[in-house]
C-alpha cells in the first residue's frame, strides 16, 4: 500500500509537522540534541498521522505564522502539551531564559526590558557584567549615549 497523499506536502503547517519529527528523531538534525537527544517525542496518533496532527492543528488555533510551542519543554508532543503562539512568546518559554522575580512578579530577562522600556542588552549587562541588583537595574533610567543628566536627576531624587 503506497502512501496517503493529502495534497498538503508543499504548505507551511506541513513544513511545522516534519520539522517536528525530525527534531525528534532524526539525529543528523542540528537540533536534535535539545529535543530527540533529551528523550522528546512524537505521541503515536501525530508520528503516524498528518492529517490527525492538522487537524488537531486547526481546532487548536492554527494559523500563519504561528509556531507550535511545548507548554512543558521537557514534555512530548502531543495535543495536551502542545499550543500555537508567536515566537515571541516561544522565545519566553525556553530552558535557557533567565527568570528574575521582582516584588512578587516572575518574567524572562526580555520581558522585564519591554516592562521596563529597557534594552534587552542593557539589562543584562547591569544585571551580569556590572553586579547591579535586580532593583537598581530595573528601575535606573537608561542613559542615551553621554547625556547624563536624566540619570543625575534621577539620582538625586532617590537619594533624598
Amino acid at each position: 500500500m503506497g502512501k496517503v497523499k493529502h495534497g498538503m506536502a508543499h504548505t507551511k503547517i506541513y513544513r511545522v509537522y516534519c520539522r517536528m519529527k525530525q527534531r525528534c528523531y532524526d539525529k543528523n538534525v542540528k537540533e536534535y540534541k535539545y529535543y530527540g537527544g533529551r528523550g522528546i517525542a512524537v505521541c503515536d496518533e501525530w508520528l503516524e498521522s498528518f492529517e490527525a496532527f492538522y487537524e488537531w492543528a486547526m481546532a487548536s488555533g492554527y494559523k500563519e505564522g504561528l509556531t507550535i510551542d511545548r507548554k512543558d519543554t521537557n514534555g512530548n508532543y502531543e495535543p495536551s502539551n502542545c499550543c500555537w503562539t508567536t515566537q515571541k512568546e516561544q522565545n519566553n518559554n525556553t530552558r535557557a531564559n533567565h527568570l528574575i522575580t521582582y516584588n512578587g512578579e516572575t518574567h524572562t530577562m526580555a520581558q522585564w526590558a519591554e516592562i521596563k522600556g529597557l534594552n534587552v542588552q542593557t539589562l543584562a549587562a547591569r544585571l551580569n557584567r556590572y553586579g547591579w541588583s535586580i532593583e537598581r537595574a530595573l528601575n535606573e533610567p537608561a542613559v542615551v549615549g553621554k547625556n547624563q543628566k536624566g540619570l543625575q536627576e534621577w539620582q538625586s531624587k532617590t537619594s533624598m
